[in-house]
């Protein structure tokens, strides 16, 4: 999907900052997965599928969090967000 589209689809759950993303690229498509509830205690099947998805399909992914990694929901804010993120 295109990053416009991943945005459109993680906004709500950024705005309620229950929810953390793994997101990365594969070829020129925007990819995301959960990575785990809005809790102090990573789950070590979420942990696996990251670093599974940083060394074997991009690793510039990220994890991006609803609260820490954003001031501001808007759609466009949210595509200059992760590419700042993703660029480091």
């Amino acid at each position: 999907m295109r990053l416009q589209e991943l945005a459109e689809e993680i906004q709500q759950d950024l705005e309620e900052g229950k929810l953390n993303f793994i997101i990365y690229q594969e070829g020129r498509q925007w990819k995301y997965e959960k990575y785990d509830s809005y809790g102090d205690k990573i789950d070590e099947e979420a942990e696996k599928r990251y670093f599974t998805i940083k060394y074997r399909i991009d690793d510039e992914a990220i994890i991006v969090n609803g609260k820490k990694d954003f001031i501001s929901y808007d759609l466009k804010y949210i595509q200059k967000r992760i590419k700042d993120l993703i660029r480091g």
